[in-house]
């Protein structure tokens, strides 16, 4: 049931006009005044206002340049009501934002035609945000594992390098390569890969902290970006996943397996001037740590951890 506000000083225009609406089906909420009036639409949203031009200290206009600052009434439906002659108070609403306007006296079936074209027109823009809204998560996450995919890596962790520049503050990334995934692939087919792929996404998330970024970089590949972290924290918290990763029992089809995974380091700390090519330096280290024996985590440049597997 759509909500509609009714903002008026006069009672006859208020009764009148609540008792035109709730016949067709709406919930009419009034006002008498435009204070009232921003209160009500404070405490929760309408889905249409009707707005009489003319009331005592704030008057329509004011209330429609008020809704037209906020950021949940910017889009707020309103519909001006004016004199038959007041073309110049229209224009000066239509101006400031309202959606459209009707003029006293009152013709009931124009009234309620506009009302429901542009309850139409708002239900179809909310729907087309939502549409949008959806597509743009979409084309930022990865299908299979519900991470944010490449690309959002990369626009990720742009936006934190020039946060860690602008403030001086450390900044780590990590790269994961699941080891031996070909093999996973080869024994229990594709299928069984994309359980592993999506059982490591989750847990991924999981072993992290709220701040910091899981992405799927590609394949068996992942990529955690981390703040507020330096090299040293880093290797920490690469230590950590390679540790849970190794006592973690997946779910494969109907069988369970335990799988290893390598991980790639690097890190920037002020005061040095800027932040290098972390996800470049992390591969390399990753490579290493893969050419190592694999099971082990390897920070750039090209040093072995000494957090590798006891």
């Amino acid at each position: 049931m759509y909500r509609i506000l009714v903002v008026d000083d006069q009672d006859t225009n208020r009764v009148l006009l609540r008792g035109v609406l709730s016949r067709r089906g709406y919930k009419v909420t009034t006002a008498a005044s435009g204070e009232e009036a921003l209160a009500i639409i404070e405490g929760g949203l309408p889905d249409l206002v009707l707005l009489d031009i003319f009331m005592p200290k704030v008057s329509g206009l004011d209330v429609i340049e008020k809704l037209r600052q906020g950021d949940k009434t910017a889009a707020l439906p309103v519909i001006l009501v004016s004199a038959l002659a007041d073309t110049q108070h229209v224009v000066a609403g239509l101006e400031r934002g309202a959606n459209d306007y009707i003029t006293k006296p009152f013709v009931t079936p124009v009234l309620l035609a506009r009302v429901e074209a542009l309850l139409r027109s708002a239900a179809l823009v909310k729907r087309l945000e939502v549409q949008t809204e959806l597509l743009a998560k979409l084309a930022a996450i990865d299908e299979l594992t519900g991470l944010y995919n490449r690309r959002t890596l990369f626009q990720a962790l742009e936006t934190e390098r020039s946060r860690s520049v602008r403030y001086r503050r450390p900044l780590s990334v990590a790269m994961i390569d699941i080891d031996h995934f070909k093999r996973i692939n080869e024994e229990y087919g594709h299928t069984g890969g994309d359980d592993v792929l999506r059982e490591f996404g989750a847990r991924l998330i999981e072993w992290l902290r709220t701040m910091d970024i899981a992405c799927r970089y590609g394949g068996e590949e992942f990529c955690a970006i981390l703040p507020e972290t330096n090299l040293e924290g880093g290797l920490v918290a690469a230590q950590r996943i390679r540790r849970l990763v190794e006592s973690h029992t997946f779910t494969i089809g109907t069988t369970q397996a335990r799988l290893t995974v390598s991980i790639g380091v690097s890190g920037w700390s002020p005061p040095a001037d800027d932040v290098p090519d972390l996800l470049n330096e992390a591969d390399i280290a990753l490579l290493e740590a893969k050419r190592s024996g694999r099971n082990r985590i390897c920070a750039f440049p090209r040093r072995p951890s000494p957090l590798a597997p006891e």
